[in-house]
């Protein structure tokens, strides 16, 4: 236990050290025909230094990587991870994280990639994932993500999608901003600086090592890093929504991180991914009812993300797109799909109907008539939310005003039918928002308020009052175990009553026992 704990504390004194040291450049050693040259002293000193630090850079990497080894074979006989193997995946995950660009980047890289599906160990394999997300939020260049991106999406196909969902999840936290088509203009001209270079390679050499230490970000390099990590992440999300051979345990866990990752970047994909991604969600919505409730709204989401940003100019009846999430708001009933899943409905929600405009007055209706209904039976941290998107919708859609009105006022054919598949066929017209009502007298206040509101057509006050920031305030409230209540102030009976009897309300009044002329009384 001793000799554990020594070489724990060894390892990470080094990994403190070389934190502290390490360049944020890559070192390049001279050549032989650079060391026969004569150079200064300083230069020599410079060199000895910077072989000195690899070497024993390099020797460290060794130890941690051997020491890891050590812990891979006693977990094939399963005798689990020590903690002397932890530490050393750990401290790799530290220099991969303070020190992204130096020497050996890719070999720690592959090591810490492995680890991130890691089974015997949790806290081994967060601690991979985190690393890995570092490098993709702190990468400025993006040619340090983009290595990274193709080795996770190179071990995810070669496990057979057999992974953890934080594995694919990593893929979220990459800041790509670049479009494909933007990307291709800038690989044009990155060829054409490549026939200008070849002209003159000294000066084209020196250009490239002038570079290496710039901290500025090269545009083109950028654009041509980010496409290509794009193309990557894409292209593992298509493999898994397209995979055959996957079990449905497989498709639960993976699915609604593939669709939360093209949800994201829905809108950088060309016009020839777009006809495919939305052919293949467009089969998918079909059995909607099958898939787990985050993996059909992240569906929905996807779709009218890809429609809104480059499928835009596409002639494409989006019901076939809306339907399926007028099914999927029942489901929200349950106390752990309602925690998990209200701020992705009401993503979807407003992409659906504040994003683009509908045209059809009774399927609009039909989404109030069911966001009313899911409300009575929702968890508050649900319903407030829920109940504030209805007022925004109804300030959207003026021709829904007549849900709010008595049924014995409406003039209608046949009955409502809450339970057809397709909003067209409720007949939500047949009836009224009559739960609004109902849920006036709800035990939370703030429920009660955006009912009231929603019966009363007050227009929402946005920012403050945005179902996004309504949910965070009651999700928050609940964790903390705080209880809203409304205090309700009565007066007492004996109270004097008007305007005209403040001045009385301020007088006191003493009731003095009249004199009689028993003794006891005196």
């Amino acid at each position: 236990a001793h000799v554990d704990l020594t070489a724990r504390l060894a390892l990470i004194s080094l990994l403190a050290v070389f934190r502290d040291v390490l360049p944020s450049y890559r070192i390049r050693l001279p050549t032989q025909a650079e060391r026969s040259v004569r150079v200064t002293k300083e230069t020599k000193k410079l060199w000895d230094y910077e072989r000195n630090l690899l070497e024993h850079y390099q020797s460290y990497l060794k130890l941690l990587e051997r020491t890891w080894t050590t812990s891979a074979k006693r977990q094939e006989v399963g005798r689990g991870v020590s903690i002397l193997s932890a530490t050393a995946i750990m401290c790799l995950c530290e220099l991969l994280k303070s020190a992204p660009h130096f020497n050996f980047r890719s070999n720690v890289m592959s090591v810490v990639v492995k680890q991130m599906n890691n089974r015997q160990n949790d806290e081994v394999s967060a601690a991979c994932c985190s690393a890995i997300e570092s490098i993709f939020v702190s990468d400025g260049q993006g040619e340090v993500a983009l290595e990274a991106a193709r080795l996770v999406s190179k071990m995810i196909k070669d496990r057979k999608f057999s992974v953890r969902t934080e594995v694919l999840r990593v893929f979220v936290s990459l800041p790509l901003r670049v479009h494909e088509d933007e990307a291709q203009a800038a690989k044009l001209a990155a060829e054409a600086n490549k026939k200008k270079k070849k002209k003159d390679r000294a000066t084209a050499e020196i250009e490239e090592e002038m570079r290496e230490g710039d901290a500025t970000v090269n545009k083109i390099t950028l654009a041509r890093a980010q496409a290509d990590t794009l193309h990557a992440v894409t292209l593992t999300y298509f493999r898994i929504l397209k995979s055959e051979d996957l079990s449905d345990g497989k498709v639960a866990e993976l699915l609604p991180a593939a669709l939360e990752g093209l949800a994201k970047f829905a809108h950088l994909i060309n016009m020839d991914t777009v006809v495919d991604l939305l052919a293949v969600l467009k089969n998918m919505l079909k059995r909607v009812d099958n898939l787990p409730l985050d993996a059909g709204l992240n569906c929905v989401l996807t779709a009218f993300q890809t429609l809104h940003g480059p499928g835009q100019e596409m002639q494409i009846d989006q019901k076939e797109y809306v339907d399926p999430l007028f099914s999927l708001l029942p489901r929200l009933c349950s106390e752990s799909e309602s925690a998990r899943n209200t701020e992705l409905a009401i993503k979807c929600l407003h992409a659906a109907f504040i994003g683009r405009k509908e045209y059809s007055t009774v399927r609009a209706a039909a989404f109030v008539k069911q966001l009313c209904s899911v409300s009575m039976h929702a968890p508050s941290h649900t319903s407030g939310p829920l109940l504030a998107f209805v007022r925004q919708f109804i300030q959207r859609y003026p021709s829904v005003h007549q849900l709010l009105e008595n049924e014995q006022d409406i003039i209608t054919s046949g009955a409502y039918t809450p339970m057809a598949s397709d909003p067209e066929h409720t007949n939500p017209f047949a009836t009224s928002a009559w739960e609004l009502a109902t849920l006036q007298f709800h035990v939370h206040p703030r429920v009660t308020y955006h009912a009231s509101g929603a019966a009363a057509q007050r227009m929402l006050q946005l920012p403050a009052e945005d179902p996004g920031r309504i949910r965070a305030d009651l999700i928050g409230n609940s964790r903390q175990g705080y209880i809203a209540y409304k205090v309700s102030k009565k007066k007492h009976p004996l109270r004097a009553k008007g305007a005209h009897d403040k001045r009385r309300r301020q007088q006191y009044r003493f009731i003095t026992p009249r004199e009689t002329e028993n003794h006891h009384l005196k």
